[in-house]
């Protein structure tokens, strides 16, 4: 991604705050909730992504797939230092989430596969049905 170089000399002091900001938002949301900031990053990327051809300095992910595989990016550092701080709080005990590593791996695995196969129209309804039903479990279940 050779846009990168050179939007880094570019980028203003605007810019370095907004991107600042967001990052701090997402990590804020995954330390707090536990899950979450993913989501407003991919949402964050998306619509800075479609500002890019209007004067933005910002050059973030081009395509919805670039979102997508960007804010998980993002999210692995940050998910990994708040879980580390579950830890250190007593909140997390590795024999509960042990059995879930495996499986997760591989199903990462196939998802980063499937992001490069599937329709962008398919990757916005799949996404937008997680955050539903996601909302509605949240809401409604005890």
């Amino acid at each position: 991604m050779a846009y990168q170089t050179s939007v880094l000399k570019r980028r203003g002091l605007r810019d370095v705050l907004y991107l600042g900001g967001l990052g701090a938002a997402a990590g804020f949301i995954n330390g707090l909730l536990g899950t979450g900031g993913g989501i407003l990053l991919v949402l964050a990327f998306s619509r800075a992504a479609e500002q890019e051809g209007r004067a933005h300095t910002i050059s973030l992910p081009i395509t919805k797939r670039d979102c997508y595989a960007n804010a998980l990016s993002v999210m692995l550092p940050i998910s990994l230092f708040s879980a580390l701080r579950y830890m250190a709080a007593g909140s997390v005990s590795p024999t509960s989430f042990s059995p879930f590593i495996p499986p997760s791996i591989l199903g990462g695995i196939l998802g980063g596969i499937l992001l490069d196969r599937l329709k962008v129209s398919w990757l916005r309804v799949l996404f937008s049905g997680l955050i539903v039903i996601s909302g509605f479990f949240m809401i409604f279940r005890r």
